[in-house]
C-alpha cells in the first residue's frame, strides 16, 4: 500500500467516523429535546393549577389550555405582542368564579430575567403566584420557588388596594414583603412585577373584563 493510499483509507475512516458521531449527537439531542420539551410543558400544567383559586381547582387542564386570549399592551408584563394570557372559568357558575392567568417576565433579577405566572379573579385579587423560570443563586434567591419556601404565597388573596403605595416593596425598603438575606435583589423584582401585574389588569381594557365575569 502506498503512502496516498493509507492517507486516503485513514481520512474515509475519519470522515465516517465523524459521520457516526455526529449523528449520534444529533439523535441524542433530538431525543433530549422531546424529553426536555415534555417535562416542561409538564411543569407548566402544574404551575397554572397552583395559581388557580380553590373553586376552580378541579378545573381539568384541557380548558385552561384552550382559554387563552391575546394580552393587550403585553410589553408591559415584559411580554412580546403576541403573547397570551389565560381566563378560565367555572363552566356552571361562569359569573361566579373566574381567573385571569397572566404570564409576566422581570428583567430585574439578580443573574437574568425571572419569568411567573400571576392568578387575579374577577375581585382583582390575586389567586397564586408560581415563578416558572429563573436563574437566581441556589440556596439564596431560589426561594422564591414554591417548592423551597412558602414565601410566594404571601402575595395570595391581595389586591392593590390591600397595602398602602410604600407597602409593595421588600422590608428593607420599608415594604411588606420579607427580604432574603444575601439576595434582596430577588424578592424586590418578583414583587415589583406582581405590584405591576395588579396595576395592569385594573388599568388595561381586556378582551374578557372583570366586570363582566362578575355580573
Amino acid at each position: 500500500m502506498t503512502l496516498f493510499q493509507a492517507m486516503q483509507r485513514g481520512a474515509l475512516a475519519l470522515g465516517a467516523f465523524a459521520l457516526v458521531t455526529a449523528g449520534t449527537v444529533a439523535l441524542t439531542r433530538a431525543l433530549t429535546a422531546e424529553r426536555i420539551a415534555t417535562h416542561q410543558l409538564a411543569y407548566q400544567h402544574r404551575q397554572l393549577q397552583e395559581v388557580l383559586p380553590e373553586t376552580l381547582a378541579n378545573i381539568p387542564m384541557t380548558d385552561v389550555l384552550e382559554s387563552t386570549f391575546t394580552l393587550p399592551n403585553a410589553a408591559s408584563l415584559g411580554l412580546d405582542s403576541d403573547s397570551q394570557g389565560w381566563w378560565v372559568r367555572d363552566s356552571v357558575n361562569r359569573h361566579e368564579h373566574s381567573t385571569v392567568i397572566f404570564p409576566v417576565v422581570t428583567r430585574q433579577g439578580y443573574n437574568g430575567e425571572i419569568r411567573l405566572l400571576v392568578g387575579i379573579d374577577q375581585q382583582q385579587r390575586i389567586t397564586g403566584v408560581r415563578v416558572t423560570h429563573h436563574q437566581e443563586t441556589p440556596g439564596l434567591g431560589d426561594d422564591i420557588e414554591r417548592s423551597r419556601s412558602s414565601w410566594i404565597t404571601h402575595f395570595d388573596g391581595l389586591g392593590l388596594d390591600s397595602l398602602p403605595p410604600g407597602g409593595w416593596a421588600v422590608d428593607k425598603d420599608g415594604g411588606h414583603f420579607d427580604a432574603f438575606t444575601g439576595a434582596t435583589i430577588t424578592p424586590r423584582a418578583v414583587v415589583n412585577a406582581v405590584h405591576q401585574t395588579l396595576q395592569y389588569a385594573a388599568d388595561t381594557p381586556l378582551p374578557i373584563t372583570f366586570e363582566e365575569s362578575s355580573q
